[in-house]
């Protein structure tokens, strides 16, 4: 069968496009300090990308340094100065694994059916330096992708670490209990111990807590010996070096007039732009002819490509994160103004249909960004939260809520400690509805993100 005209132009640029935004996804998810190191890699081996305001340098020096990248002119020496050469060596930035790395290699391997794969990506760059969820899993997928989530879940659960893909530390010790064989009657009872009795056994009361669980000491112990095996907190041991440094892209704060300000931190990327002299010299081979010419010619346009893309892809995270921070700075005004008990519930989902963008974007873009507010610096990701009923039809946040059982802690003037039923009661109060066993949660996630 004979191609329908202009077939092939029409899918080569459909797959260009795709793969530029598949780019300018995986960008918008990097940190500051790893945009600065991609951009710092890329200016290394492209002469076409000129970073902030290099000097002056003269069209043979230009020359020379073009021979040297191409490394096909017959000008070029393998064994020329050393001293000319690039010290890559000690350009070199040495850094751990990332979480995300460790597990994204891991899924590369693995023979999936490609949805379950792209809902398991979009997962785990969804995850925190934990490798915990702080929303439930299905707010960060797409509404086509929810259908693979216990899919997508069972092949997270299996990746090393064992633990990661949970809510929470307790949720993520019965993951690493279940991946070391433990099952029946003693995984039941191991549940139990981590969701409900684990402080009173950790307070010196074994033996009540075995009389509530309807077992005997030894056996509480035998797990609690097992428990201290594994590790509350699976992914840290696979954190970037970059995450020791917090840079804030984003400022929200009150002004002197008591309204709320957005900035940008434009000062801690360097400007980018296609280098005007390597342009002029790109030119100037036009019509040259020769093998050289041709294959110069073919060098520049190439890094010339590359150069703008970077740019583009730059500048769209620019755009996008700025969308993103107006956007926020309207729904959690509140939050701004007022603090964290303010927080309201807010999706990435519902942020992403209103920014006209793909629901993984606001999870990339939320996952290693940081906003400098009246009341510290926060990750980005912590302004997304989901809903809490209450009575009164209030908009509380899961998170929100969690600053209230905090407080309720702190505040609480006698040596007993507060119950998880009496902190329940005390929210419903102040008409919020929250469960025993979700105040248990709660505080465990409390309790976990202060160790």
């Amino acid at each position: 069968m004979q191609q329908k005209p202009g077939l092939g132009v029409n899918l080569s640029t459909e797959l260009k496009v795709s793969h530029q935004l598949i780019q300018t996804v995986e960008l918008i998810g990097l940190s500051t300090l790893e945009l600065n190191e991609e951009i710092r890699k890329t200016a290394e081996s492209n002469p076409m990308l000129r970073v902030s305001e290099p000097p002056a340098v003269s069209y043979s020096a230009l020359s020379d340094r073009f021979s040297k990248w191409n490394g096909k002119s017959e000008n070029y020496s393998e064994d020329g100065d050393a001293g000319d050469s690039p010290d890559w060596i000690e350009g070199m930035v040495t850094r751990k694994e990332s979480l995300q790395e460790h597990l994204l290699g891991q899924i590369g391997l693995m023979n999936l059916p490609e949805p379950v794969r792209e809902t398991a990506e979009t997962l785990i760059t969804s995850m925190d330096r934990n490798g915990f969820f702080l929303l439930a899993p299905a707010e960060y997928l797409k509404e086509d992708q929810k259908e693979y989530l216990d899919e997508a879940l069972a092949v997270i659960h299996q990746l090393d670490p064992a633990g990661v893909g949970a809510l929470s530390w307790r949720d993520s010790l019965i993951l690493q209990a279940e991946s070391k064989g433990v099952k029946g009657h003693e995984l039941k009872l191991l549940k139990a111990l981590v969701n409900e009795k684990l402080e009173l056994v950790q307070g010196g009361k074994a033996a009540k807590a075995a009389r509530d669980l309807g077992t005997d000491t030894a056996e509480i112990e035998a797990l609690m010996d097992f428990i201290k095996t594994l590790t509350p907190f699976p992914g840290r041991n696979y954190n970037s070096d970059y995450d020791n440094y917090i840079v804030p892209e984003l400022t929200i704060k009150k002004g002197q007039d008591g309204k709320l300000c957005l900035s940008l931190a434009d000062d801690i990327l360097p400007h980018l732009e296609i280098d005007p002299e390597y342009e002029e010299m790109a030119q100037g081979l036009a019509d040259d002819e020769s093998a050289s010419g041709k294959t110069a010619r073919k060098f520049f346009k190439e890094k010339r490509a590359e150069a703008s893309n970077l740019i583009y892809q730059v500048n769209m995270r620019r755009t996008t994160l700025e969308e993103l921070g107006v956007y926020l700075m309207e729904k959690q005004q509140d939050f701004f103004l007022q603090g964290p008990l303010y927080l309201r519930s807010l999706t990435m989902a519902e942020t992403a249909e209103a920014l006209n963008v793909n629901d993984s974007t606001i999870s990339r873009i939320a996952s290693s960004k940081y906003v400098d507010t009246d009341f510290g610096v926060i990750p980005v990701r912590e302004l997304f939260s989901s809903k809490v009923a209450s009575e009164g039809g209030e908009n509380y946040s899961k998170s929100a809520v969690k600053e209230m059982i905090k407080l309720i802690i702190e505040e609480n003037s006698t040596e007993k400690k507060l119950t998880d039923q009496k902190i329940s009661d005390t929210l419903a109060e102040k008409g919020i509805k929250v469960a025993r066993r979700t105040v248990a949660k709660y505080r465990g996630e409390l309790e976990g993100r202060a160790k």
